[in-house]
């Protein structure tokens, strides 16, 4: 007897496991095509593996729909619809048959009563069955739309985009009955697509607008009166009131949510905002791609871009010393800039580690915080820790000031010194630098002899040779030599950074 301690599920039978393995083994997808209903003789049965049959089989008929569990990817399940002249039973048991009509699951459920159209109760009634297996990558429902009544979930799934296809090269504002696949060329000129208003007559409506030229044109998909498209909302709860789809291939799919909104439920690119990339191709790809250039932008054009960069905590001043791979904030008032990375390394952000250490030069006076004629590779910022001549360990720089720096702790002792600073901005740069090393340095006797460093495989007075200089000088020097920078061998990419 069904109580609140009756267990109630499904399984692949031993037939269906075989079958299964033997799909995997070849290749091919396995095809379950029909559900079976049946009543049990009035029994509470308890399925098993072994089985090859319902113990009462009462009606059998296509599958309506075959799915993955969004919960469990190792669910299956099937569904059948029962139309409202089938009935008369009560339903106890399922099973699944494959197209070859191997019976290959089995499952119990809560006895329920399918009543019929001329009993006064009639109507249609979905049945699922959930089976477990070990896998679902490898498992295909084909339908046949003559023989199979379509759930109205499947329907209202299929109307929210419309069979509609058009093709736009001028600017347009849509009906609702033209929601569905907007291909849109801006190959002429700039291109701007007005959406419907998101009210209640399209709630739950779809559209995908497709870019299918790779021109420069700008191309802006924008919603109506105060309407607004709910992207990067994590930047602006409200969303914006436009987009815009950068290269051939770019697409997003729009939902309306009734209310005055249009919710983005898929897109082409979906990398986050303003991430840098390397790419393999002087050409853009489509998804929402600049150059990581520097270059100056206009607010009202990519007003997600600038939330971004105020919310990053890497904005600063136009041409603020060292921090050009920060953002700008251009003029002010209607621009900004993008990082700039051309030509350079990137390296991961210290973040307290304490790896990046950088030397600072000045002249301390006893007694004082202050450090004056300060000289550095590095961008100096309060709270950094500032370690050597003459300071306590554990002293932090407070203030940044022009030529200047003011530590938490006093110097012991006056005059010029050198401290090393943990610690780096992010979206600043440096010069190059070599580790602290010494060189040493044997020389000959004799104006200009330079014998004694010039390897073996050189001729002796070669005139081209110019490591060391020892003509009459005092202190003899060790000469430069290299090419314009130090860095390791290196292949370059051109850069892009996300710029929607």
């Amino acid at each position: 007897m069904v109580d609140q301690n009756s267990i109630f599920g499904g399984m692949l039978t031993t037939l269906g496991v075989a079958k299964k393995t033997r799909c995997d083994a070849l290749g091919v997808r396995w095809k379950p095509s029909y559900m079976l209903l049946g009543d049990a003789n009035g029994s509470d049965p308890v399925p098993s593996a072994e089985q090859t049959s319902l113990i009462n089989q009462r009606y059998r008929a296509p599958l309506n729909n075959l799915y993955v569990s969004p919960t469990d990817e190792n669910i299956l399940i099937a569904e059948l619809v029962l139309p409202p002249d089938v009935g008369g039973w009560w339903i106890r048991e399922l099973a699944l048959e494959d197209d070859a009509g191997v019976f290959s699951a089995v499952a119990n459920v809560a006895p329920s009563y399918k009543p019929l159209l001329a009993q006064g109760s009639g109507r249609n009634q979905i049945v699922r069955m959930h089976i477990t297996t070990s896998g679902t990558s490898d498992i295909e429902l084909k339908i046949d739309p003559s023989v199979v009544m379509a759930t109205r979930d499947y329907v209202d799934r299929a109307l929210r985009i419309g069979s509609v296809v058009i093709r736009l090269s001028s600017n347009r504002t849509l009906k609702p009955s033209e929601l569905g696949l907007v291909l849109a060329n801006a190959a002429a000129s700039s291109l701007t697509i007005e959406l419907p208003s998101s009210d209640a007559s399209i709630s739950g409506r779809d559209i995908i607008v497709y870019r299918t030229d790779n021109s420069i044109h700008r191309l802006i998909v924008r919603a109506t009166d105060k309407n607004t498209l709910k992207f990067h909302t994590h930047l602006s709860p409200t969303g914006y009131p436009f987009m815009v789809l950068m290269g051939a291939g770019d697409w997003w799919h729009l939902r309306s949510d009734g209310t005055g909104s249009w919710w983005p439920v898929g897109r082409f690119d979906s990398t986050p905002l303003g991430r840098p990339v390397f790419e393999t191709t002087t050409a853009f790809n489509p998804g929402g791609y600049g150059p990581l250039n520097g270059q100056l932008l206009k607010r009202a054009e990519w007003p997600w871009l600038w939330d971004h960069a105020q919310q990053s905590g890497m904005l600063y001043a136009e041409r603020e010393q060292r921090m050009e791979g920060a953002w700008s904030s251009g003029d002010g008032r209607t621009t900004f800039r993008s990082p700039e990375a051309r030509g350079e390394f990137l390296r991961v952000l210290d973040q307290g580690r304490g790896v990046d250490r950088t030397h600072v030069t000045g002249i301390a006076k006893k007694g004082s915080s202050v450090i004056t004629e300060i000289r550095t590779h590095a961008r100096l910022v309060p709270g950094m820790l500032i370690e050597g001549r003459h300071l306590p360990r554990g002293s932090k720089i407070t203030k940044v000031n022009d030529g200047e720096i003011v530590v938490s702790s006093k110097s012991e002792k006056d005059g010029y010194g050198t401290w090393q600073v943990a610690g780096r901005v992010a979206g600043s740069w440096t010069s190059d630098a070599f580790s602290d090393h010494t060189h040493s340095v044997s020389l000959g006797q004799g104006v200009g002899n330079l014998d004694s460093l010039v390897p073996a495989s050189v001729a002796r007075g070669s005139a081209g040779l110019q490591h060391v200089v020892s003509h009459n000088v005092s202190p003899s020097y060790i000469g430069h030599i290299g090419d314009a920078e130090t860095r390791p061998r290196n292949i370059a990419y051109p850069g892009c950074i996300k710029m929607i």
